[in-house]
């Protein structure tokens, strides 16, 4: 059986701490190998980088020495220089990593620290290229996942994102439920013929119902668990209902699938995926289409059994 591979890319500041914390937990669940990675940003003019890139290989050192990594095997270290973002994809395609993991995932315009800048940029390029399932690890990692809500929409790649949840981040006795948001307000024209008047309490009720049966027929295909899991309907924009049952459930983790081909696959990602990952407070696992094969979930199945 292939051991699945996770890379940690960290920049080695204080906040990605939890990410390599929670990479070692899974690495113990799963009998993963690991790699930790860290690239120095370096511009043409400079002449430093092999300094820092030494300063970077001790600390590197340091790391894979510490106690969190009992029971693992000792994670390989790369540390490289260039663009974070362009480094991380080159050598996540080259090692065929089945899993990347990153701290926080920042907004803000001005950033308050490079976590937040050096994360946000690689997980928008990694997501992007479709060439893993990334991890964003946000809160402290003291075990297993055992509060998952799934944001599932009715594409194909749905079923990806449950069976790359199942494979690599849910516990057995994890409380498991699944969201699904359906935004149609023009269903209220039916009976109303005034869009302003959103969607009729029937309308409403019919589209709640086919949404349940879709996510229950959903949930039986590409699930190894399927009765474990509690649905949720709503009717308000994807993002803003994943936020929302955030902020109401306090899950540990949540999981995503993306979409979107050729061009506009990153216009595709920001529009929802992008705002969670802005704007959520607990761990975000996105899998995008094409990342996840099935094969890779039949090699991995049991790991956490």
């Amino acid at each position: 059986m292939k051991h699945p591979h996770i890379m940690i890319a960290t920049d080695l500041l204080p906040k990605s701490r939890p990410a390599i914390a929670r990479a070692a937990i899974l690495a113990r669940a799963l009998g993963a190998n690991v790699t930790l990675m860290h690239v120095v940003p370096v511009e043409p003019w400079e002449h430093t980088a092999s300094a820092r890139a030494r300063t970077a290989l001790e600390q590197m050192t340091q790391m894979v020495n510490d106690p969190i990594w009992a029971g693992v095997a000792q994670p390989n270290t790369i540390v490289s220089t260039g663009s974070p973002a362009r480094v991380i994809l080159e050598v996540t395609t080259a090692n065929n990593v089945d899993l990347l993991v990153l701290g926080p995932h920042g907004r803000r315009t001005f950033p308050d620290s490079l976590t937040e800048s050096f994360a946000g940029t690689v997980a928008t390029r990694l997501l992007a290229a479709r060439t893993c399932p990334v991890l964003i690890v946000r809160e402290t990692a003291l075990r297993g996942y055992m509060r998952v809500l799934m944001a599932l929409d009715l594409s194909p790649n749905a079923s990806a994102a449950i069976r790359a949840a199942e494979s690599m981040m849910v516990e057995p006795r994890a409380d498991m439920s699944v969201l699904h948001a359906f935004d149609a307000p023009y269903m209220g024209l039916v009976e109303h013929g005034d869009a302003g008047q959103g969607m009729s309490p029937r309308y409403k009720s019919l589209w709640n119902s086919h949404a349940t049966v879709s996510i229950r027929s959903l949930l039986r295909r590409a699930s190894a668990d399927f009765a474990r899991y509690g649905i949720q309907i709503d009717d308000a924009t994807p993002a803003r209902a994943i936020l929302n049952a955030i902020d109401l459930q306090e899950p540990d983790l949540v999981v995503m699938g993306t979409r979107g081909r050729g061009p506009l696959r990153r216009a595709l990602l920001g529009s929802v995926a992008n705002e969670v990952l802005n704007e959520a407070w607990c761990d975000v696992f996105v899998v995008p289409e094409g990342s996840f094969e099935p094969a890779a979930s039949q090699a991995r199945s049991g790991a956490l059994n």
